[in-house]
């Protein structure tokens, strides 16, 4: 691994067109229902629009660290550590969008190596910056380098309130919710869908994409402090940290912070946290305090 010559870096931007359709799709792969989320799953519906989260489509596509240099990159060892996303502005509900990705660091964890990449994504038409995202990938085994531990880039995450959630939400996966969100959000990654493949990484059957349970967690947010309007959304932080079985029930504590929803989410079966140390920033959220993007 070498830091400094992931930084330097710059690889040609990554076209991304979407139609509805497409956003649909993801939606569904969130656990979006007709009922409930008619305005995510039915392109004829009044403010039709995608969720803010499909943001993480083209974002993955123009993450694609295989063959970066100065990154040794093996894909049976990574695992996604964080993410960010902030939006600028909503999705619209079909676009044509341009990603420049940069790696911002390249952490040295002792077990492993946090590869820290930025994607900035813009209207292909206009030119608008519709959103920035930082994905923290963790490389399993590639630590020890003699790299930094820490980064001024990185984004932190929410501090969990010791008082009782404010709210709760819960939400059953489908046994199918990995095989339908990697259709939705493009990440086609094996460790998903491969018992194999699953079973190469550590894992006794494949497991739930990290992300899936970041819309999960993101939908029970909207629902409980923003009546379930996307167009509210600005930024949000989350922690993954453990592994989720699709069938498995998703439970979303969350916590009124005044200028941000604090949230963290678990696996209700077992109690074990599988998303930690989020936090979700609204528009027209203000409190004790502005947070900081």
């Amino acid at each position: 691994m070498d830091a400094q010559l992931a930084k330097q870096h710059k690889p040609d931007p990554v076209e991304f067109d979407y139609t509805s359709r497409d956003a649909i799709i993801y939606a569904l792969g969130i656990g979006c229902k007709a009922k409930e989320d008619v305005r995510y799953v039915y392109e004829g519906s009044d403010g039709f629009m995608p969720l803010p989260t499909y943001i993480v489509a083209p974002g993955l596509l123009a993450n694609m660290i295989i063959g970066w240099p100065g990154i040794e990159f093996d894909l049976t060892r990574i695992l996604h550590g964080d993410q960010y996303i902030e939006l600028y502005a909503p999705l619209p509900a079909e676009g044509s969008l341009r990603s420049e990705t940069r790696v911002v660091d390249l952490l040295d964890k002792g077990s492993g190596a946090l590869i820290m990449s930025e994607i900035t994504t813009y209207d292909r038409n206009s030119g608008k910056k519709l959103a920035m995202q930082q994905f923290g990938t963790f490389q399993v085994g590639s630590g020890n380098f003699g790299g930094a531990r820490t980064s001024a880039h990185e984004k932190k995450g929410a501090d969990i309130p010791k008082r009782p959630a404010d709210k709760i939400l819960s939400d059953k996966t489908s046994v199918d919710q990995a095989a339908l969100y990697r259709m939705g959000s493009g990440d086609l990654n094996p460790l998903h869908i491969d018992p194999e493949f699953a079973k190469m990484g550590g894992f006794k059957t494949p497991i739930l994409h990290g992300l899936c349970s970041l819309g999960f967690a993101t939908r029970h947010v909207l629902n409980a402090f923003a009546n379930n309007d996307a167009t509210l959304f600005k930024a949000m932080k989350v922690r993954f940290t453990s592994p989720v079985l699709p069938g498995q029930t998703l439970e979303t504590h969350m916590w009124d912070e005044g200028d941000r929803v604090v949230f963290e989410t678990k696996v209700k079966e077992t109690g074990k946290t599988v998303v930690s140390n989020g936090y979700m920033l609204l528009h027209g959220k203000t409190g004790r305090g502005q947070a900081k993007l």
